[in-house]
């Protein structure tokens, strides 16, 4: 004999033999119903180790066909041919069913959590892009009052003047401080470098002329100061270049933003020496 299913429940056990021999299979039955007839007591899973209830198939041609009915049956996953049976037994799909539903329902949490974040990140990428940074615009008040340098005023006067200073090093200035290292950085080249005001030392002799205090390079004091705005987006500014007393150039410029860009538009007036 071989045994071919097995069953914590007696009633399956029973249930499956009964199929058997409506096949014309004989089998017989282990750990049954009592001598008296009665059934076993309820099936407890504290009580692991007592013999279950088994179907056993007495003729081993039998074997093979038992094996179909219960793939039929889905009461076992494979009918291929071993040496020796694997206890078939019941497959659970109802806990399967809701094992694969709380799986299903996990993902979909995550993929909803992980696309909001997704939309999120490009609603700010395309905001970034589309934003541009507002135009810097001058402050009140508008009456010939002296007010600070905006950062690209002092950039536009100083990319259309230095061009045309023949000095080795040019030493930068705004508002009587030293240029910021970034407008310093945009302006600088190899064939012109440019330095903070605050590294070159002013000389009114023109027999020495102002110089690079580290390399004693000729240098010349190149600043613009003096901003009055006459409108958010019009004003004055004044730029001075020196070397020494007999060496210097002074401009009152009109400046405009113009298509969101500051420029020098003319100059009111030049004195040079």
């Amino acid at each position: 004999m071989r045994q071919v299913f097995s069953s914590p429940r007696l009633e399956n056990v029973e249930a499956v033999a009964q199929l058997m021999r409506e096949a014309g299979i004989e089998v017989r039955i282990s750990n049954g119903r009592s001598y008296k007839g009665n059934r076993r007591g309820a099936f407890s899973y504290t009580d692991a180790e007592a013999p279950k209830p088994a179907v056993w198939v007495v003729q081993s041609e039998d074997q093979v066909k038992a094996r179909e009915i219960l793939r039929a049956a889905g009461l076992i996953d494979s009918t291929r041919p071993s040496d020796s049976f694997t206890t078939p037994t019941f497959r659970f799909e109802p806990q399967t069913q809701v094992r694969t539903s709380a799986q299903k329902r996990m993902f979909r949490i995550k993929m909803t959590l992980i696309g909001g974040i997704v939309l999120v990140a490009g609603m700010a990428l395309v905001r970034g892009i589309n934003t541009k940074p507002a135009p810097a615009l001058a402050l009140p008040p508008f009456d010939g009052t002296i007010g600070a340098t905006l950062p690209p005023i002092a950039r536009a006067v100083f990319a259309k003047e230095i061009a045309a200073i023949k000095m080795p090093m040019l030493c930068l200035a705004v508002d009587g401080k030293d240029a910021s290292t970034e407008l310093i950085g945009q302006l600088s080249t190899p064939a012109k470098p440019i330095v903070p005001a605050s590294h070159c030392v002013r000389v009114a002799d023109e027999e020495r002329g102002s110089y690079h205090q580290h390399t004693g390079r000729e240098a010349a004091f190149v600043e613009v100061h003096a901003f009055r705005p006459s409108a958010p987006d019009v004003g004055q500014i004044e730029f001075s270049a020196y070397h020494h007393r007999m060496w210097a150039s002074y401009k009152t410029l009109e400046v405009r933003r113009i298509q969101d860009t500051w420029q020098v538009v003319r100059v009111i007036k030049h004195v040079a020496t």
